[in-house]
C-alpha cells in the first residue's frame, strides 16, 4: 500500500495539481495542515481535497481563516488570510472549521506543528535539528508526521520515523520545487519527493488579485 503525505498547500492549486499527478497511484493521501493561506486558489484547493478524499489536520492558517483570528500573523500572512476568508465559499469555510487537530492512522499520527491535543498542535514549530524530535518519538512510540516549518526532512529512530513532507505550496528550504512524501507500507519505507511546477502562473494570479508581491517572489527562491 502507498500513502501520500503532503502539507502546507496554502491555496497553491498549481503546485497541488502537479503533486497529485505524482500521487495518483497512492491508496490514500494525508495532509499535515495549512490547506489555505497566502495563495489565491482556496476554493479550488478545498474542492480538490474533497474530490480526492484527502484527509487533513488543521493548520494555523486554516484556524485563522475559519475563526477570523489573525493575531500573531505577519502583515503578508494576515493580508492573504483576510483575502482568503473574504473569498472563500461558505461551505468551504465550514469544512475548514471542522478539521481535526490530529489524525491517528495505522501507520502514523499526524499534526500540523507538534504532537499535542490542544492548540499547540498547530502553533509549535519543530525544525529538523530540534532535540525534542527524538523525545516525541520515544515517548509516544509511534511514527509522527508534522508540517508547519515548510522544511522537508525525515529522521529515523530505530524502526520509527519523524517526517515533515515539506511544503507543497511554499517551500522554505531553498528548493523551489513542491515537496511531498510517499510511505510504502509493504517496504516500510518513506520516500521524499520534489516536483517542479509553474510558479509564474501562481505569480500572475497573485498580482491579479492584488496580494503582496513578496508572496510571489519568495516562491522562486524557495524560502
Amino acid at each position: 500500500m502507498k500513502v501520500g503525505v503532503i502539507s502546507d498547500v496554502h491555496g497553491n492549486l498549481v503546485a497541488l495539481t502537479e503533486v497529485l499527478d505524482r500521487l495518483n497511484d497512492c491508496d490514500v493521501i494525508y495532509c499535515a495542515g495549512d490547506v489555505v493561506g497566502y495563495y489565491p486558489f482556496p476554493n479550488e484547493v478545498i474542492e480538490l481535497f474533497i474530490k480526492e478524499e484527502i484527509k487533513s489536520v488543521m493548520g494555523n492558517h486554516d484556524y485563522a481563516v475559519a475563526n477570523n483570528d489573525f493575531s500573531g500573523f505577519n502583515p503578508y500572512a494576515e493580508e492573504a488570510g483576510r483575502w482568503t476568508r473574504e473569498h472563500l465559499e461558505r461551505e468551504y469555510l465550514k469544512w475548514l472549521s471542522e478539521l481535526p487537530i490530529k489524525i491517528e492512522t495505522e501507520w502514523f499520527n499526524i499534526y500540523h506543528g507538534a504532537p499535542a491535543d490542544d492548540e499547540l498542535a498547530f502553533e509549535v514549530y519543530i525544525f529538523p535539528e530540534d532535540p525534542m524530535i527524538e523525545e516525541f518519538v520515544r515517548t509516544l512510540k509511534v511514527n509522527l508526521v508534522v508540517g508547519h516549518t515548510h522544511i522537508q526532512f525525515l529522521r529515523y529512530f530505530g524502526d520509527l520515523f519523524f517526517l515533515n513532507p515539506g511544503s507543497v505550496g511554499q517551500p522554505r528550504d531553498g528548493d523551489s520545487r513542491a515537496a511531498f512524501a510517499i510511505l510504502d507500507t509493504e517496504a516500510s519505507k518513506v520516500i521524499l519527493k520534489r516536483v517542479k511546477y509553474n510558479i509564474e502562473e501562481v505569480c500572475d494570479a497573485v498580482m491579479k488579485e492584488g496580494l503582496p508581491e513578496f508572496l510571489c517572489f519568495r516562491l522562486y527562491e524557495g524560502w
